[in-house]
């Protein structure tokens, strides 16, 4: 029995189930797959049999899987604005409670609103021709030949007394607001020939009448009166024959298609006439 190898078989395979061989302890210590055979399997409760192949080769453990590439961030998208609505669209119906301004025809022109009626204004007192100098020049308009007499010592220390002929034009200007007058003075033994210009106006503000006069030989004045019935005395400063002074100049008509005229200077002792007009039409 001993010697037909079949005692020792066996107890090897009892060896190989109870304790297993060193050879298949070894190898399934290195590899780690096992097989379960298919009676184990079979068999509920039965004393599983774990067998390790001595010739199987370890299987190369797998790589772990490539990490997937993280996304870049995606960019902002900015929104486009959308187109702004038109104001009126004649196919979209109107809303409920207002009625849309209908479109002008093509061709035509919409009419201006109407503008509103304005009164004109009441022309102002200072804006219209003042009637007191109308009424007062009246008599002094036309063509006047005037003689002129200066008086003992007007020409100057000493002089006697001379006249000469004036002619005097006086007519109204600038729609009644003024009254141009010219005169030329013939010439004499003491004074040259001699022409000048006179303008007589009115300021309402103070109820005066205004005079202004310059002539050829470098005289200037400027002065104001009050009308006083059918004359004026003008109280005037500026300069005769280049000297400074101060006159009085008083024109008159109490007599129809007559005038008179009365020129005084200040000479330090009071009003002295240096000359007297009787003029006639």
């Amino acid at each position: 029995m001993f010697t037909n190898g079949a005692i020792p078989s066996l107890f090897l395979a009892m060896a190989i189930v109870s304790n297993g061989s060193v050879a298949m302890a070894e190898s399934s210590a290195s590899k780690p797959t096992t097989q379960v055979s298919s009676a184990a399997k079979a068999a509920p409760g039965a004393r599983t049999v774990s067998w390790v192949d001595p010739f199987d080769e370890p299987s190369t453990p797998a790589k772990p899987a490539a990490r997937p590439p993280t996304p870049a961030p995606a960019k902002p998208v900015v929104p486009t604005p959308a187109p702004p609505k038109p104001v009126f669209n004649p196919a979209t119906p109107p809303r409920p409670g207002l009625t849309p301004a209908p479109f002008p025809k093509p061709g035509l022109t919409p009419a201006a609103p109407a503008k509103p009626e304005v009164a004109p204004a009441t022309p102002l007192a200072q804006n219209l021709p003042p009637r007191e100098l109308e009424v007062f020049m009246k008599a002094f308009e036309g063509r006047w030949t005037c003689s002129t007499r200066f008086p003992t010592g007007s020409l100057g220390p000493g002089s006697q007394p001379l006249s000469a002929r004036t002619d005097v034009t006086i007519k109204k200007e600038f729609g009644g607001f003024s009254w141009h007058g010219e005169f030329k003075l013939a010439k004499t033994a003491l004074t040259s020939a001699t022409s000048g210009i006179f303008q007589i106006g009115y300021a309402a503000g103070p109820k005066l009448a205004t005079f202004l006069s310059y002539d050829s030989v470098g005289s200037a004045m400027m002065g104001a009166g009050t009308l006083a019935g059918d004359s004026v005395t003008f109280a005037e400063e500026g300069f005769l024959r280049g000297v400074r002074v101060r006159v009085r100049e008083t024109l008159s008509a109490k007599v129809a298609r007559k005038l008179w005229h009365k020129v005084e200077i200040e000479q330090g002792n009071g009003y002295q006439v240096v000359a007297e007009d009787t003029c006639s039409k």
